[in-house]
């Protein structure tokens, strides 16, 4: 889950689902639970509507002047007096975590401790069978390149995607398949240019009438005889 509320919203970027997706996400994410910011806090959205591999869902963040654990306390009692369903609290260092369940949804509340009290985000989502889920993106990629984690995004009219890649070809071959399959497909390369920190890596931008591209292909920290693949997508 996240590291800090900064990178969460960072992620919020803007491109592409087609209509009737866009549709079935905005019916389905009306029916979610809109859980209110915690006493003494404030909360803001940070998705209306997003898909995470394939899972609808909403995303806010909090910040309130009650410790992390006194946040969670409240909407532990809050979700259990809405009925008799399962929740679980966890702990995932410097986040604490609590996972509510019932028959039509799941609610992750994730809380920690700051200076003057405490921040977090709330996720709710369906409770849907996996087997139902699809993750699928249209953005172009080479046959060698996985997708591992797919975040779409639908807010306002405006529309992106967050995809994570994995290949087992090297990040300069990779970067010159995708460079080379983007031009195919009607885009301009507006600069490749090699990564500052990761040694091996490039960053592509490339451009289609409105929509954008940023793509950052280096070796993958876990495994280095691999490489990831990360394109953020958006079309304004």
């Amino acid at each position: 889950m996240p590291m800090n509320i900064l990178t969460i919203t960072a992620l919020v970027l803007t491109t592409l689902l087609a209509p009737a997706q866009a549709e079935r996400l905005v019916r389905t994410t009306q029916t979610l639970p809109d859980l209110a910011a915690p006493p003494q806090g404030t909360a803001q959205w940070i998705a209306r509507r997003m898909r995470m591999n394939g899972l609808p869902m909403t995303l806010k963040a909090f910040e309130s002047r009650l410790s992390a654990d006194a946040v969670l306390a409240h909407y532990e009692s809050q979700l259990r007096s809405s009925g008799s369903h399962e929740t679980r609290r966890s702990m995932s260092s410097p986040w604490q975590v609590l996972m509510f369940r019932s028959h039509d949804h799941f609610v992750t509340v994730h809380a920690r401790t700051v200076s003057g009290g405490s921040e977090g985000t709330i996720l709710v989502s369906p409770a849907l069978d996996p087997a139902r889920l699809r993750v699928h993106s249209d953005f172009p990629r080479p046959p060698a390149a996985r997708i591992v984690n797919l975040q779409q995004y639908d807010d306002a009219g405006m529309q992106s995607e967050h995809i994570s890649f994995t290949s087992e070809r090297s990040p300069f071959v990779e970067a010159q398949a995708f460079s080379e399959l983007l031009i195919r497909d009607g885009w301009t390369k507006i600069d490749t240019r090699p990564t500052y920190k990761a040694h091996r890596g490039f960053v592509l931008e490339a451009q289609r009438d409105a929509e954008q591209a940023l793509l950052v292909v280096i070796p993958d920290a876990a495994r280095p005889t691999r490489t990831a693949v990360v394109v953020t997508w958006k079309k304004s």
